[in-house]
């Protein structure tokens, strides 16, 4: 298996996610010419230590890979590119240190449980709820999105809804499918006994980890 390409950032990727880049550095444009080249995805890693441009940046261990689905070269060398999160992975030995990460990777993989199924039919109903509840709250008609049947895209495309901190957005990735579920039905539980029964009441501060407002 070939070495992955690692591009150390400070955000968190879910498989289907779509990540917009500005990639100005010379490693970093020299690693995404590569990826074009050779037609192979990059890993996007969160930072754990240090920052993403100039020195070492050292990642967590989970991350996911992205598919390049457009890129725009501007004067300059800058890039902007859209890519796509595809897989989740685990680290397992650094390879390469210059001019930017690479290394072997594990691919992890998702189980789907009668467990994992059954909470993906609780979140599509606590989603319904949770839309409801702000329409209560709030008076505004808020959209709903299509959720997948999918237990596994269902539960990424909800975590990546999420507007928490890097570290939590990282234990959901980390997670497995059946806690990452659980996750976020008792996300959207808490969510919808908080918010108020009536417009003109206003929504509660929360300290709670997630949200999806």
């Amino acid at each position: 298996m070939e070495p992955l390409a690692l591009f150390p950032l400070h955000t968190v990727l879910f498989p289907g996610a779509v990540l917009p880049l500005q990639v100005f550095e010379p490693r970093y444009r020299l690693m995404i010419g590569r990826c074009l080249e050779q037609r192979q995805p990059f890993g996007v890693v969160l930072i754990r230590e240090g920052e993403e441009v100039g020195g070492p940046a050292v990642p967590y261990e989970v991350g996911t890979t992205a598919v390049i689905q457009q890129l725009l070269r501007l004067e300059g060398g800058l890039m902007l590119l859209s890519a796509v999160g595809e897989r989740r992975f685990r680290i397992r030995q650094i390879v390469q240190r210059q001019p930017y990460l690479t290394a072997e990777v594990e691919y992890l993989a998702d189980r789907v449980t009668s467990e994992a199924i059954n909470l993906a039919r609780a979140i599509q109903q606590l989603y319904a709820r949770h839309r409801e509840a702000l329409l209560h709250a709030t008076g505004i008609q808020s959209e709903m999105d299509d959720l997948p049947d999918d237990p596994i895209a269902l539960s990424y495309q909800l975590a990546a809804q999420f507007r928490v901190i890097d570290y939590s957005k990282q234990q959901l990735l980390e997670a497995d499918l059946e806690e990452r579920l659980a996750a976020i039905a008792d996300a959207l539980q808490r969510e919808i006994e908080l918010l108020p029964k009536h417009a003109d009441t206003p929504p509660p501060t929360t300290s709670g980890p997630w949200s999806l407002n």
